[in-house]
């Protein structure tokens, strides 16, 4: 994200009311380490926002119109944001 950190989001379930489950990988975040985690969240339209990460990260995910998806993660007072692109 910005060239800090690589992240990797994989949706598990998405339900029809728009809720989700998903699991969260984050590289080096500032002073945070590496990590992975399950994460709940909901769909409201084109913007998926998880609950808070174990790590106390907040995660939003929006739609683009190519496909991708625009992250903003935002951690200890610091935001960070990148392009995911589906692999």
């Amino acid at each position: 994200m910005e060239g800090t950190s690589e992240a990797k989001v994989a949706v598990q379930t998405i339900s029809p009311n728009g809720k989700v489950t998903v699991t969260f990988a984050w590289g080096i975040v500032g002073d945070n380490n590496p990590g992975e985690a399950a994460g709940a969240g909901k769909i409201v339209g084109t913007t998926l926002k998880l609950g808070r990460l174990p790590n106390g990260a907040d995660v939003s995910l929006m739609m683009l119109p190519d496909g991708t998806l625009a992250a903003t993660y935002m951690l200890a007072g610091q935001t960070y944001t990148g392009v995911f692109i589906r692999q």
